[in-house]
């Protein structure tokens, strides 16, 4: 799952995922080892208003920080 150069890629991507909005972005962070506080959630969930495209690419680049940290 990325990088992506296109839009056309991220819906592409989004499109074969599991799952969208905020719980892309909780189930990357549980993938990637990341410890969540209540205001980090509430973030989340303020950041789940955006796009599914745009949600999308933040819980790649999230993953993909993790394993470049392995």
């Amino acid at each position: 799952m990325g990088p992506f150069e296109t839009l056309a890629e991220v819906k592409t991507s989004c499109a074969r995922g599991r799952v969208l909005g905020s719980d892309a972005l909780l189930l990357a962070c549980a993938e990637s080892g990341v410890r969540l506080g209540r205001f980090d959630r509430r973030v989340l969930d303020e950041v789940n208003q955006l796009d599914s495209e745009t949600v999308w690419v933040l819980a790649s680049i999230i993953r993909r920080a993790a394993r470049e940290e392995r």
